[in-house]
This record gives C-alpha cells, structure tokens and sequence, in this order.
C-alpha cells in the first residue's frame, strides 16, 4: 500500500526498504543470471513486462541465494498507470513483482521473480516473499476489487505457488498488514479472503500437473540403499533404484500440496525384464495417518505417465507420495517422476 507516496514525490527516504537494503544492489549490468531490465520477457506468461527503476530493488538469483515461501497481497492507494510510473522512478524506493488493474485484471511485471522487490517494511520477508500490488483504495473496495482482479490474481499466485512450492494457505499466502512490524492496512477488511482462497483453489483445479523427478535433491530424499547413476544399464537416464528389502526404507517426493482437495497421481518409470514386479507406490492421504499403497509391475509400460488412482490429499509442505523397497515381488525397485493433477470437486 502507498498511501502518501503515490501522490508526494518529494519523500527522499525509502517506503519499504530497510537501512542497508540496497547495500549489494549494483545495477542490472551485475545481474547474476545476466537479466536486466530491457528483457522483453515476463516470468508469468499472462503479464506484460516494463521495468521498475533499477535502484528500487535489489538484485538476488532467487531461488538459489533465498528460497521464496510466500506471497504478499498489497492495494496500490492509487491508480494501475500511476503505481506503474511511481515504480519507474528512482525517488519511489518501493517497488513489487507485480501489478494487477482492476478494469480487467491485465497484470503488469515490473521486477523479475529472481530479484528482491521492496514491498513488505520487513527485510526477511521481502528476501523470501512475492509481492503483488492491486489497483484501487482500501476504503473503497466494492468499486477496486473486481471479478476480473480477483480471478486474475489467484491465477497468478497459483502458477507462482505451484514454480516455488508455495502451499495455497493464509500462512504462506498474506495481507501486507499481516507482515510482522507493518504500519500498513492493506489490503484492508474489504478483501474477500475467503473468496480469493477458493478461487486460489480452483484455479488450482484446473492448473498444470504438479511433478517431481527423482533428482530434485531438494524435494525427493532416500535411504542409502538408493543409488542413482548407476552403470547398470537398466538405470541409464538418471533413474534411481535400489534392492528389494523387508524393512522400510522409501524413496520419498515431498510436495507442495496447494489446496486439501481430490489429485490424480501419475507415475513414470523405466522399463526393464529385470526390474520388480510388483512395486509399492505408498500415498500419504489427507487423513491422518491414513497410507495407501499401489502395486505396480515396472517390467513393462516404461517412460510413459500411469495413474495409480485418486487420493485425498491434504494442503500443505509434506512427503506425500513413496516408492517403496518392501515388496514380495523379484527386480530392482526404480524411481523416476511422479506428478500431481488436481481434479475438480
């Protein structure tokens, strides 16, 4: 929210920037993935690009130096073109990702996902947090917050969640005046929260698979049993496998659930006479303890995407599907992708 700023030009220190939050901000010529500010292209295909001034936000190469794990909803005070001009120029020291008009919904990016944006009046959350900026007054929401803001909006925050692995809940999804030591109110109790959680949701419903390959070290963890790389010729292409055993040792894909809901989960998986034939897929559903396990035989129908079947799966940041070695079949156990499709009702 920029209450004052938008309309005093002449405010010489920084809105939302914190003392020394510029300390490393050298300009685009020092970007660390060499993305400046004329890149013509936006991260979210739905947004046009035009570029905030290069001294207000700090250049990072997010994910990598800092995780991003939350997204923050602001209201402009003020106009769609206005807001767009204001972060354009150097005096605002403010900036967010992106802006979103209310006429239409048309969104605007003006600092790139991999950079810090000046948003939250809190150093933490800005490094780890998106910031999104909706045109229109607090004190006028029946006029700003339109159909068309609204689903624009939860579309955006949807594909954004699903990229970092952002759960769709009120912990990870906030007001700017739930941001710890804001003075700010926005986006103020005219927000339909519980509207714009649901249509998060479904727009979930109707959003891309959510998948995971075996290599992702960050989101998938095994036993040393596992092994990945191997000669064998039968786990060429990066697949992991491991022995068959009778005790518990999983190869587990933790996801990012994005709404409690009905997922279709789909598995892919090299193909080999010698690997086993009865592989058990363990599923974590919504209830609590509540495992579920599919058998597949992985000697056949390999490189293509199988479904196991459809879970209740709960919201959240959780191992949620396994590859299990304890099986009664013969052949090494492999591990490859598996994806989430979220399915509508």
């Amino acid at each position: 929210m920029l209450t004052a700023v938008l309309v005093a030009v002449t405010v010489a220190t920084p809105v939302h920037a914190e003392p020394g939050g510029r300390g490393e901000d050298h300009g685009d010529a020092f970007r660390p993935h060499g993305r400046g500010p004329e890149a013509a292209t936006a991260d979210y295909g739905g947004a046009k690009w035009v570029a905030a001034h290069k001294g207000n936000y700090t250049n990072a190469d997010r994910p990598e130096s800092d995780p991003i794990d939350r997204i923050v909803v602001h209201t402009m005070q003020g106009s769609y073109e206005g807001t767009k001009a204001w972060f354009r120029n150097p005096r605002s020291q403010v900036t967010t990702h992106y802006i979103i008009r209310a006429e239409d919904g048309e969104i605007t990016q003006m600092v790139h996902e991999s950079d810090i944006a000046w948003h939250a009046g809190n150093w933490d959350y800005n490094v780890t947090s998106i910031g999104i900026e909706h045109e229109g007054y607090v004190d006028d929401p029946e006029k700003w917050y339109t159909d068309a803001m609204y689903e624009s909006s939860a579309k955006l925050v949807r594909t954004i969640a699903v990229k970092y692995g952002i759960p769709l809940d009120r912990e990870h999804v906030i007001g700017h005046s739930e941001v710890p030591g804001a003075d700010h109110t926005d986006p103020g109790d005219g927000w339909d929260w519980d509207r714009y959680m649901r249509l998060l949701r479904s727009s979930a419903a109707d959003g891309e698979p959510i998948t995971l390959d075996d290599g992702d070290e960050s989101r998938v963890t095994a036993g040393d049993g596992w092994r990945r790389g191997t000669a064998d010729g039968d786990l060429s292409g990066g697949h992991t496998g491991a022995s068959p055993v009778t005790y518990s040792d999983p190869l587990w894909y933790r996801f990012a659930v994005p709404a409690t809901g009905r997922y279709r989960i789909e598995v892919r998986h090299p193909a080999s006479p010698r690997f086993n034939d009865r592989t058990p897929y363990i599923v974590n559903t919504a209830g609590d303890g509540d495992w579920q396990t599919v058998y597949l035989d992985q000697r056949s129908s390999g490189g293509v995407w199988r479904s196991i079947g459809e879970f209740a799966l709960a919201a959240g940041d959780h191992p949620t599907v396994a590859v299990s070695r304890w099986t009664g079949g013969t052949g090494t156990v492999v591990a490859d992708g598996v994806r989430l499709i979220p399915q509508d009702g």
